[in-house]
C-alpha cells in the first residue's frame, strides 16, 4: 500500500486527524462506540480470551452472545472498507458511514445486552485502559 493510499485509509477510519486527537484526548478510556471493540473480542485471536472474561462477567446468555459476534463481523466488514477508499470524497463519505454505524452498533448492543448494558460498558473501559497501558 502506498503513502497516500495508507494516508487515505487512517483517514476514512478517523485516526490521525485534529478531531481523532482531540476526542482521543478527552475520552482516552472509552473507545465505545467508535473504535473495533467488539472486533478485538470476538474476531482477533489476541482478543479471545478477554472475550472469554466479558463473557463470564456479565453471564452473558447465548443469544447476546451471537448478536455481538455477529455484530463483531460486521465491525470487522466496516474497517474494511477504509482500504478501498481512493479519494477524498469517498473518505469523507466513508467517515460519515462509520459514524451512522457506530450508532447503529450501539443501539444494537444496548438492545441486546438490556440491563447489562451499563456493565458491558464499565467493562470495556476498564478492558480498553489495561490494553493501553499494556501497549505502553
Amino acid at each position: 500500500m502506498n503513502r497516500l493510499h495508507l494516508w487515505l485509509a487512517v483517514a476514512a477510519l478517523g485516526l490521525g486527524t485534529p478531531a481523532h486527537a482531540q476526542a482521543a484526548a478527552t475520552r482516552p478510556a472509552d473507545p465505545w462506540p467508535s473504535s473495533a471493540v467488539l472486533t478485538r473480542l470476538f474476531a482477533l485471536p489476541s482478543g479471545r480470551a478477554d472475550g472469554q472474561r466479558l463473557i463470564s462477567e456479565l453471564r452473558l446468555t447465548p443469544a447476546q452472545i451471537a448478536e455481538l459476534r455477529r455484530l463483531a463481523r460486521s465491525e470487522a466488514q466496516a474497517a474494511q472498507a477504509g482500504r478501498r477508499v481512493f479519494g477524498r470524497d469517498e473518505a469523507t463519505a466513508l467517515n460519515a458511514k462509520i459514524a451512522r454505524l457506530s450508532a447503529e452498533k450501539d443501539r444494537k448492543v444496548r438492545q441486546s445486552l438490556g440491563s447489562k448494558y451499563s456493565g458491558f460498558r464499565v467493562w470495556v473501559r476498564g478492558w480498553w485502559k489495561g490494553e493501553v497501558s499494556a501497549a505502553r
